[in-house]
C-alpha cells in the first residue's frame, strides 16, 4: 500500500509542478502577505489530486508531544462539532479562511508538513487532528447581526429605524477609502484587485444621482513593501478626488494616478477621512463610508480605535467595511473595525461582489433623491429589497460551507497520500468533515426558511423576530 501511495504521490507531484510552470504565482505581494482569492463560483472547484509532502522526514515525537503540537495549531474557542447557527457564526476563522486551497498551495503545503505523523489514532488524537485542520481552514460564517445590518441598509429611511444615521438628510455624501497596498496587485478572475476596484468605483460614481457627492481616498500607494520604505508608505493616504458631484474626466484622472505598491495604513486613513468630512455634520448630512481593504493594518496603527473615534464624531457616518479576499486574521481585524464603528462588515472575492456592495450605496442615494422630490417612503419597495438580501445571505452561507468542506477534504487527501496520516485517520477525518457539511447545509436551509417569513413584517417586527429566534436557538440547540 505504501509503495503504491508513493508512486501516486510522485505522479501527482509531477502534475503539480507542470501546472505551476504553466501559470505564474500572482498572489505574492511586497508586504510579504499572500491573500489569494478563491474562485467566485457558488460551488467549489473539482477536487484536485494532492501533491506529495514526503521528502522531509519528521522528527519522532511522543504521543503527548503530538497532542500539544496539534493543540497549538487549533483556534481557541473552536468547538469540535458546530451544531447551531451561533456555533458557526461565532467560531473563529482559520488562518486560510477566505482564501482558496487550490490557489494558495505555496502557503498551505508548508503548514501541512508541520502536522505530526500518526499511524494508529485513538479518538482523542483524531479530534485534535480535526480541530488543528479547522485552525487552518475553518471559514467565517455570517453572524445573525449581519442580517439586521442588511435589513437596516435595505430599509433606509424607514421611520421605524431609531438610528438617526438612517434618516433622510439634506445632503448625501459617499467617501470610498481604497487599499492601494502591494497586495492589491493580486489577481481575481484574471484581473488585479486594484483594476477591479477602479472599474467598480467608476461605475458606482457614475450611477449616483446628480445631487449626490462622492470622494475617493487611497492609502499605501507610495513607496514599496520594503522595510526601508515603510515610513513613506505608512504616511501615504491621499484624497485623490475631493467630495464633489461626479465628474467623469476628473475621477478617471484620479483613478489613473496610483497603483498598488506599499503598506496598509488603515488607522491613519480613517483619521484622515474624519478630516475630509469634518464640515459635513451628521444632523444635516447622510455620510456613508466604504472602506475597501484586502489585508490587516501593517503600519502599527490601531484601526479599531480610529474607527471608534470616527463613529463618535459629529460626522456620524455609516461605515461599510469590505474585505477583498481577506484571510482569517484580516477578517477578524476588519470585523472589529466595523463593530467599533457601529457599521457592517462583508467579505467579497471579486469585482461583481464589490459592485454589489457599492450598489447598496446607489440604492440609498436613489431613495434619497425621491425623498428630496417629496416622495413618501414606500414599504413595498423595501420588502422587495429585503427579499433580495435574504436570498443572498442564505446562498452565501451554503457557499461558505461547501468551500470549507472542499479545502479540508483537499488537505486530508494530501496528507493521506504523503503518509503523514494513515488511511484509517483520513477516513475518520473525512467522515467528521462530511458530517459538518451536512449540519451546515441544514442550518442554511433553516435560515432561509426563517428569513423568508420576515418579508411581510415591519422593520421592528423583523428585528424582534431575529433576536428572539437566535436567543432561543442558543438555549435549546
Amino acid at each position: 500500500m505504501r509503495l503504491v501511495k508513493g508512486i501516486i504521490a510522485v505522479i501527482l507531484l509531477l502534475c503539480l509542478l507542470t501546472a505551476c510552470s504553466q501559470e505564474p504565482d500572482t498572489s505574492r505581494n511586497p508586504e510579504g502577505q499572500n491573500p489569494s482569492v478563491p474562485p467566485s463560483t457558488e460551488t467549489p472547484p473539482t477536487q484536485s489530486q494532492p501533491p506529495d509532502l514526503t521528502g522531509e522526514p519528521s522528527t519522532e515525537m511522543t504521543r503527548e508531544e503530538k497532542i500539544k503540537a496539534l493543540e497549538a495549531m487549533a483556534q481557541e474557542g473552536m468547538p469540535l462539532k458546530r451544531e447551531t447557527t451561533e456555533d458557526f457564526a461565532h467560531s473563529p476563522p482559520g488562518r486560510f479562511s477566505g482564501v482558496s486551497y487550490d490557489n494558495n498551495r505555496e502557503e498551505v503545503l508548508p503548514e501541512l508538513k508541520k502536522f505530526p505523523a500518526v499511524e494508529n489514532p485513538d479518538e482523542e488524537m483524531m479530534n485534535k487532528y480535526y480541530l488543528a485542520l479547522l485552525g487552518l481552514f475553518a471559514q467565517s460564517y455570517p453572524d445573525p447581526q449581519q442580517i439586521i445590518d442588511e435589513l437596516k441598509m435595505a430599509s433606509f429611511g424607514n421611520p421605524d429605524i431609531d438610528d438617526p444615521r438612517f434618516k433622510f438628510k439634506e445632503s448625501y455624501n459617499v467617501e470610498i477609502i481604497l487599499d492601494a497596498s502591494g497586495s492589491m496587485a493580486a489577481k481575481s478572475n484574471g484581473k488585479t484587485r486594484m483594476d477591479a476596484a477602479k472599474e467598480a468605483i467608476q461605475a458606482f460614481a457614475e450611477s449616483l444621482p446628480e445631487q449626490a457627492n462622492v470622494a475617493l481616498r487611497v492609502y499605501g500607494h507610495k513607496g514599496s513593501g520594503k522595510e526601508s520604505d515603510k515610513t513613506l508608505s505608512c504616511g501615504s493616504s491621499e484624497l485623490v478626488y475631493g467630495m464633489q458631484t461626479y465628474n467623469k474626466e476628473k475621477l478617471t484622472q484620479s483613478l489613473n494616478q496610483f497603483q498598488p505598491t506599499g503598506y496598509t495604513p488603515i488607522a491613519y486613513s480613517l483619521q484622515e477621512a474624519k478630516k475630509d468630512l469634518s464640515k459635513l455634520p451628521g444632523d444635516k448630512n447622510t455620510n456613508m463610508i466604504f472602506l475597501v481593504s484586502d489585508g490587516i493594518e501593517t503600519c502599527d496603527g490601531d484601526p479599531v480605535e480610529a474607527a471608534k473615534q470616527l463613529a463618535q464624531s459629529e460626522i456620524t457616518p455609516i461605515i461599510n467595511v469590505i474585505g477583498f479576499g481577506v484571510d482569517g486574521p484580516g477578517q477578524q481585524q476588519l470585523k472589529e473595525v466595523a463593530k467599533a464603528a457601529g457599521g457592517r462588515y462583508v467579505l467579497i472575492q471579486d469585482q461583481k461582489e464589490l459592485q454589489d456592495e457599492f450598489n447598496r450605496g446607489k440604492e440609498i442615494a436613489n431613495k434619497w433623491k425621491e425623498w428630496k422630490a417629496n416622495a413618501s417612503y414606500q414599504a413595498v419597495s423595501t420588502r422587495s429589497a429585503r427579499s433580495i438580501d435574504i436570498s443572498h445571505f442564505a446562498l452565501k452561507w451554503s457557499r461558505i460551507a461547501k468551500r470549507e468542506n472542499h479545502d479540508l477534504t483537499s488537505a486530508i487527501m494530501t496528507m493521506d497520500a504523503s503518509n503523514i496520516i494513515s488511511d484509517e485517520l483520513a477516513d475518520q477525518l473525512r467522515k467528521l468533515n462530511d458530517e459538518q457539511l451536512e449540519i451546515a447545509q441544514k442550518k442554511a436551509d433553516e435560515l432561509e426558511q426563517f428569513l423568508d417569513t420576515l418579508n411581510e413584517k415591519s422593520y421592528k417586527e423583523a428585528v424582534d423576530a431575529i433576536n428572539q429566534k437566535f436567543a432561543q436557538n442558543t438555549k435549546t440547540n
